[in-house]
C-alpha cells in the first residue's frame, strides 16, 4: 500500500471515532455529571471544555484540519514515518478511551469506536510495518513531537472553548 493509502485509512478511522464523540458527549455529560462515580472520567472532569455540541464539532473540525495537514505533509514528503507517527498518536488516544471503558460503568463517548476499530488499527499498523521501510529513530522522534503538537493543540482548544461558544452564538 502507498503512503497516501495509509494516510487515508488513518484519517477515516480517526473521524469515525470523532463522530461518536460529537454525537454523544453532551448527552453523556448531562446524564452522568452529577454521579460521583464518574467524577474523574475524561468528559465529566473536563465538562467545562464542552459547552455545546457545536463547540465539540468545531474543535473536532479543527483537529481534523491539523491531522489532514500533518498527513498531507507526510504524503508530499514521502514520509511513512510522519503518517505512522500520527497514526500511533491516534492509537494511544484510543487506548485511553478503552481504559475508561473498563474503569467507568457503561460506555463513555469514544469508547465504543475505540474498542471496535482497534482491530482495524492493529491490522493497519502491522501492514505499515510489514510493507514499508521504516526509519525507527525518525519514527520515535516524530511520534513524540507530533503527539506533543496534537496535545498542545487540544489544550489550546480547551482554553478557547468559551470563546468558540461565544463566536458560534454570535454567528448562528
Amino acid at each position: 500500500m502507498s503512503i497516501g493509502t495509509f494516510a487515508f485509512i488513518t484519517i477515516a478511522l480517526f473521524m469515525v471515532h470523532e463522530f461518536e464523540e460529537i454525537i454523544f458527549v453532551r448527552r453523556y455529560i448531562e446524564k452522568y455529571s452529577s454521579d460521583n462515580r464518574y467524577h474523574d472520567e475524561i468528559f465529566i472532569a473536563g465538562q467545562d471544555h464542552y459547552p455545546s455540541t457545536a463547540v465539540i464539532a468545531a474543535m473536532i473540525g479543527e483537529e481534523f484540519i491539523v491531522a489532514c495537514l500533518i498527513l498531507f505533509s507526510g504524503v508530499i514528503l514521502d514520509s511513512i514515518e510522519t503518517v505512522t507517527a500520527i497514526f500511533i498518536a491516534y492509537i494511544l488516544h484510543l487506548i485511553l478511551h478503552i481504559r475508561e471503558a473498563f474503569i467507568f460503568p457503561g460506555w463513555a463517548p469514544g469508547s465504543r469506536t475505540a474498542v471496535f476499530t482497534m482491530p482495524l488499527n492493529a491490522i493497519t499498523l502491522y501492514a505499515i510495518f510489514a510493507t514499508q521501510h521504516i526509519d525507527y529513530l525518525k519514527l520515535v522522534i516524530l511520534t513524540v513531537v507530533l503527539s506533543a503538537v496534537v496535545l498542545i493543540n487540544l489544550q489550546m482548544l480547551y482554553r478557547l472553548s468559551g470563546r468558540i461558544e461565544t463566536f458560534i452564538q454570535k454567528i448562528a
